[in-house]
């Protein structure tokens, strides 16, 4: 069999019911008659010469008779050349007509093409099943079965009028690069290697999928092998598909429904069915594959080979037709999948699969799961099929999801609406009721406020229900886990075992299986992007250790890194609403077909199959009955703590474990028993504990403490004295400036003898910007000295402000720890050394973020305060032992003291010495003041403001009195710079607070001191 011996055969002789084209071909151009020499109208002049000349004798009229043969010539010449132009003119004009009827043949052959290639586009079938294909099961059924096996030379319907001229034309009957179509009912049988055989195969099967309607229509397939999975593509088909075609309804072309089946027929594996034996199906479509000829049943009428030289022809089985060369029309695996794929969806939308449209739109959750009756016998948990539970009703029955043998983890879509989680309800139900609480744990994720899991959260498996209304609850729920993790692997390291399941495991030592459930996934890492990380890892690791993950949103793939969906292999997707959505978790665009008005209709696919059903509905009385069924049960173990409480008593935190379990154990350091104030109760996920937070200043160093206000800053420095009363003297300042003055200098006075004390300082900023720039800067100053040597000398410092900013920061560089309260900014949170997921302006009062733990400050048992230490403030009073000059800028004002009864009967003489230096000033004496008393019975006092003190002009003995010289002098209402000026004194005087009447008491060899002019 020579493929360039063959032409078109009949078995291509399907042609689209379209009128054929018929055209007429031009005439040819005829032969113009070819012409003579006129012989007698060349020797009549000849002869009419001669006679002229006999008669006349003039040898001029012989002339003439060479005219006569002359002009004949001439004659015959140019007749020859006339005949010549005009065979040239019709020559050309045939040839111009010709050529435009090759055109219309061209374009006719190219019309006739494309018809076929849209009537059967085998080559195109990807990109028809993606788009508007409204042929889809519209075939009329006369065609249903007309497939397309490749590209080649058939029968063309274009038609040529020609006439005589009937063989140059004969070539039109023919159309090459043409859909070679033959009818799959007539049976096809394929030649050739098993690869190249199941490519053409796949295209065959699909377009009759395509063509005849799910209702219509069963496929079968028969591989060689009982292993071999090469045809469960077909199982996925809308159409009633069957795994044996035994099993199925016979039928011919007009039987319903049609029998698709595809056989193999191996050499290689000694398959006995051939031409001259076995028993192929009967009936229907058969498409046979084959190594050889002789095992192609003989019920093949067109065969497909593929020869030795890489030709692939097509044969009439019968042989009452010769053979043509093909092109063959081929499709890969994954290629067949997105067909049946696109087909599923199709028939998901229009309701047309017989299957689908059989599925119930309400499934009650006891028609799949029965739950009332005896429990399953103890231990049965543990069988490698626990975990397989029924969710739903699907198209073979009950449908089963197994996270044991499919997962270990589950990625689960849908769009608002579908029925996620009443899916997830369903599901969790169905886990409890299988498993005891002994050997199951759910710990329940709700990123919706907790209106999802509201149902089951009482179910005795339920160890947790975390929301997103819970400040950090998400990376707690994490640290948590991965200390779950944690702890089973030493459970299997020393037990030597290699998994949860290993023989070595007893069940009493065997932690239970934890399947964690999260609802809204992509709003837990859109709130929390580190977590990506973290799950990749639990989800790497889970299955050997026994957890596992059941993911849920609406778009899983779009937000899950690959690590993530890498091993989540049981994929679900309720209806979405685009299908790149569903591609992204089921591979195909099946789940953006199911029409909106079904919620609970899923698909899933289980890394081999892909399967549609019904979810059940759980009611309330399913949830009651799985509670009632493990009423008996003990509490399972609980792999995380509940979240620290908004309020917590001092003395509700034992202090037992403080030397062992304080902050400073969390640095590397152990604290010495004793030598730390407990303070809040630390959470520590990543243990699963929770224990007393412990400041030990010894190893600590001293304390920031940042919070905004009422963050529960106060309450901190409250419980820190009433723990530290025992075993320090407590200064504590902040509100007064004038105390907070003398207790900083006093304590850093490197002279002085000190005992070991706690110095609590209260919002130090406000602090220092009340000191005044120069005050400032020196309380500043030796709270930077306290702070680098105040440890040597016994002296611990608690500083408390709103933010690490401005002199603050300065501190920070000699603070040995820092707690983190709830701050107004997130920017002053991630400066202060907090992780930016514990940043929540809804955290409790109290609640701090230290030694990498989440802490709850416990508040103090209410009890008198200690005496505090009050501001050095002297008494001034006037007296007659020695005058006293007051420079003020208030003059009026202390005027108006001096004028204050002072309880004694001491008379002061006042004297204004601007009234007589400057005429425009005031008259010195005012009412209830005796200006004219004699010096030695009166309390002499000087009033004079900066400028005129230090103006020079005051001469002793003539604007002053002598006794003047010895006087005390009191600067009020002046700034530490007039102080200095008016006492030419480099010392700085103390703080003065803003009470009326303070001044500054100097004498000269003393150090200034803080009066009150009032003298109370």
């Amino acid at each position: 069999m020579s493929p360039s011996d063959v032409t078109p055969s009949a078995t291509t002789s399907h042609r689209p019911a379209t009128r054929p084209a018929r055209l007429r071909a031009p005439s040819p151009p005829a032969e113009p008659p070819t012409g003579s020499l006129p012989i007698l109208a060349s020797l009549a002049p000849v002869i009419g010469s001669v006679a002229l000349f006999a008669i006349t004798g003039s040898p001029v009229t012989l002339v003439f008779a060479a005219l006569g043969p002359l002009i004949a010539v001439a004659g015959f010449i140019d007749a020859r050349w006339t005949r010549r132009r005009r065979g040239r003119r019709a020559r050309v004009a045939y040839d111009a007509a010709a050529q435009e009827l090759e055109q219309d043949i061209a374009r006719a052959h190219a019309e006739e093409r494309e018809e076929l290639r849209a009537l059967h586009p085998a080559g195109r079938l990807l990109e028809v099943i993606d788009g508007p294909d409204r042929a889809r099961w519209r075939v009329p059924e006369a065609r249903r079965t007309l497939v397309c096996i490749g590209r080649g030379e058939t029968r063309s319907a274009v038609r040529v009028d020609a006439g005589a001229d009937d063989d140059r034309w004969q070539w039109v009957a023919r159309l090459s690069e043409a859909p070679v179509v033959v009818d799959a009912v007539e049976g096809i049988g394929i030649v050739g290697g098993k690869v190249f055989a199941r490519a053409v195969a796949r295209s065959i099967l699909l377009q009759l999928a395509r063509q005849l309607p799910p209702q219509a229509a069963q496929f079968s397939g028969e591989p060689a092998a009982p292993d071999d999975r090469g045809w469960a593509f077909l199982e996925d088909l809308p159409h009633r598909a069957v795994s044996d075609p035994a099993d199925a309804m016979p039928g011919g072309r007009t039987a319903e429904p049609t029998l698709v089946s595809v056989v193999e027929r191996w050499e290689a594996v000694g398959s006995a069915s051939g031409r001259s034996g076995g028993r192929p199906p009967t009936g229907g479509v058969l498409v046979a594959l084959s190594d050889t000829v002789e095992l192609i049943p003989t019920r093949c009428r067109h065969l497909l080979v593929l020869g030795a030289d890489g030709q692939t022809v097509l044969a009439d089985g019968t042989g009452a037709s010769s053979s043509v060369p093909v092109s063959p029309t081929l499709l890969a695996e994954a290629e067949a999948e997105h067909v049946v794929g696109a087909l599923t969806a199709a028939a998901l939308t229009t309701g047309e699969s017989p299957t689908l449209s059989s599925l119930p739109t309400d499934v009650a959750f006891a028609q799949v799961h029965p739950v009332r009756g005896r429990r399953p016998p103890a231990g049965s948990d543990w069988r490698p099929d626990a975990l397989r539970v029924a969710v739903g009703t699907g198209v073979e029955g009950v449908q089963l999801l197994d996270l044991g043998a499919d997962g270990p983890h589950a990625l689960v879509g849908g769009t608002t609406g579908s029925g996620k989680s009443e899916l997830l309800i369903t599901w969790i139900t169905a886990l409890a009721a299988q498993c005891s609480p002994q050997e199951l744990s759910l710990l329940l994720v709700d990123c919706k406020g907790g209106a999802s899991f509201q149902a089951v959260e009482t179910l005795p498996h339920v160890v947790g229900m975390v929301t997103d209304l819970e400040p950090g609850a998400a990376d707690r729920v994490v640290s948590s886990l991965r200390a779950e993790l944690r702890h089973r692997e030493r459970v299997l390291a020393g037990h030597g075992a290699r998994h949860l399941l290993d023989p070595v495991l007893l069940p009493e030592h065997r932690p239970a299986r934890l399947v964690v459930v999260v609802d809204e996934f992509q709003a837990l890492l859109d709130a929390s992007p580190h977590l990506h990380q973290v799950f990749a890892d639990l989800a790497a690791r889970g299955r050997s250790l026994g957890l596992h993950l059941i993911l849920c949103s609406q778009r899983p793939a779009a937000v899950a890194a690959d690590a993530i969906l890498a091993n989540c292999t049981l994929r679900l997707s309720l209806r979405v609403t685009s299908r790149p959505d569903s591609a992204a978790i089921l591979g195909v665009p099946d789940a953006a077909a199911i029409p909106a008005g079904t919620p609970g209709r899923c698909i899933v696919w289980n890394g081999d199959r892909r399967l549609v059903f019904q979810s059940a509905v759980t009611t309330s009385d399913d949830i009651l009955a799985v509670r009632e069924r493990w009423r008996d049960a003990p509490a399972p173990r609980r792999p995380w703590l509940d979240p620290l409480p908004a309020r917590l008593a001092l003395s509700a935190v034992s202090a037992s474990e403080a030397g062992r379990t304080g902050g400073s154990e969390r640095t590397g350091v152990d604290c010495p028993p004793g030598e730390g104030i407990v303070f809040g109760l630390a959470d520590l996920p990543e243990e699963q504990a929770q224990r007393p937070a412990v400041w030990c200043p010894e190893h600590d160093g001293s304390l920031l403490v940042l919070g905004t206000g009422r963050s529960g800053r106060t309450t901190l420095l409250d419980t820190l004295e009433v723990g530290a009363r025992d075993r320090f003297r407590v200064e504590r300042v902040g509100q007064d400036a004038e105390q907070a003055w003398d207790t900083v200098m006093a304590l850093s006075d490197p002279l002085r003898p000190t005992e070991r004390t706690l110095l609590l300082v209260d919002d130090v900023e406000s602090l220092l910007a009340t000191a005044g720039d120069e005050h400032g800067a020196a309380l500043r100053d030796a709270l930077l000295g306290l702070l680098r040597d105040g440890g040597r000398r016994g002296i611990s410092v608690i500083l408390v402000a709103s933010r690490l900013g401005g002199a603050v920061h300065r501190f920070s560089a000699q603070l040995g720890s820092t707690l983190v309260l709830r701050l107004a900014d997130r920017q002053d949170h991630l400066v202060a050394g907090a992780p930016a997921s514990c940043f929540d302006q809804r955290r409790p009062a109290g609640r701090a973020h230290w030694q990498d733990s989440e802490v709850q400050i416990a508040l103090a048992p209410p009890s008198p305060a200690p005496p505090s230490s009050a501001p050095a403030v002297h008494r001034w009073r006037p007296s007659p032992a020695h005058a006293t000059v007051i420079v003020t800028r208030a003059t009026g004002a202390v005027r108006a003291m001096l004028q204050r009864p002072n309880g004694t009967e001491q008379r002061v003489r006042l004297i204004e010495p601007a009234a007589h230096l400057f005429p425009s000033a005031p008259l010195a004496g005012v009412a209830g003041i005796e200006s004219d008393i004699p010096e030695d019975d009166a309390a002499i006092v000087v009033l004079v403001d900066p400028e005129t003190w230090l103006s020079g002009r005051l001469v002793i003995g003539r604007d002053l009195p002598p006794s003047i010289a010895r006087a005390d002098l009191v600067v009020h209402g002046c700034s530490a710079a007039d102080f200095r000026q008016v006492t030419r004194s480099r010392e700085l005087p103390p703080l003065l607070g803003y009470a009326s009447g303070r001044a500054w008491r100097w004498r000269a060899g003393q150090e200034a001191m803080r009066v009150d002019l009032l003298g109370s």
